[in-house]
C-alpha cells in the first residue's frame, strides 16, 4: 500500500488475507478526524476537497481547485469527492473533475463513466453523502469498501 497525500493505491491483501484499511478523512476544515474506513484490494482511493487548501476572500472560502469554466478558484463545490479505481491516476483526475463538476453535475457524469464516487456536501452543521458506482449500488456499504 503506497499513501500520498490524499491518494491510495492498494495492491493485493495483507498478509492475513484481509484487504488494506484505510482511513478517510472527515472533509473538516478545523479538525483531522476519520470520516470512515475503506478496505482496499487491487485498487485506489483519491480526494478531492476544499477543506485542507483554500483561501479566504471576504467571507467566502474557496477552494484551491482551479474552475476552468471561470478561469480561477471554484467558489462551489462539494466539500470531498472520493473516487476508488483500479488506478490512482485515474482515481485523482476523476476525483478532481468531478469536484469541479459539483455533486449534481458530477453524480450523472460518474453515472455515465461507470464510477464508483461519493460527494459528501455541507449541510447545516453535517453532511449529506451520495454515494455514485455499481460499489456502492450493489448494496455495500460507502462506508466499508473492499
Amino acid at each position: 500500500m503506497l499513501a500520498i497525500d490524499g491518494e491510495v493505491r492498494a495492491i493485493g491483501v495483507q498478509p492475513d488475507g484481509s484487504p488494506w484499511v484505510v482511513a478517510v478523512e472527515r472533509p473538516d476544515y478545523d479538525s483531522r478526524a476519520v470520516q470512515s474506513v475503506i478496505g482496499l484490494q487491487d485498487a485506489a482511493i483519491a480526494t478531492s476537497g476544499d477543506y485542507r487548501h483554500w483561501v479566504v476572500l471576504g467571507a467566502r472560502w474557496l477552494s484551491h481547485t482551479m474552475d476552468p469554466r471561470r478561469g480561477g478558484l471554484l467558489e462551489a463545490s462539494p466539500a470531498s469527492v472520493r473516487v476508488v479505481a483500479g488506478r490512482c491516476m485515474e482515481a485523482d483526475a476523476w476525483a478532481t473533475a468531478l469536484m469541479v463538476r459539483g455533486s449534481i453535475a458530477g453524480a450523472a457524469l460518474a453515472r455515465q463513466n461507470g464510477l464508483n464516487a461519493v460527494f459528501m456536501d455541507r449541510r447545516g452543521d453535517g453532511f449529506v453523502m451520495t454515494p455514485v458506482g455499481p460499489l456502492f449500488e450493489a448494496g455495500a456499504d460507502p462506508e466499508r469498501v473492499a
